[in-house]
């Protein structure tokens, strides 16, 4: 997912979403780690993704919470396969 920062999922405006800035930042963690540009100590592993929790807003734009799930879970799928 190379979309700029903000436009990566649908934005669910009159339903809660969740905070699109975490998103954001998880998901360029994600790509640094799966690009193998990733600083140490920054890596992210499956499990880390698996146990991610985002705030949810209700009352500003946020990510369509199903969007990011499904995509996180094939994130997940594809850190699972750098694990050793």
């Amino acid at each position: 997912m190379t979309n700029p920062r903000g436009t990566r999922f649908t934005v669910a405006r009159f339903r809660p979403g969740y905070a699109i800035d975490q998103v954001d930042d998880l998901i360029d963690r994600i790509e640094r780690t799966l690009a193998g540009q990733a600083v140490p100590g920054a890596l992210l592993t499956a499990d880390d993704v698996r146990r991610v929790l985002f705030r949810v807003v209700r009352l500003r734009s946020g990510y369509d919470q199903r969007e990011v799930d499904e995509a996180l879970s094939d994130y997940e799928e594809r850190l699972a396969e750098l694990d050793p």
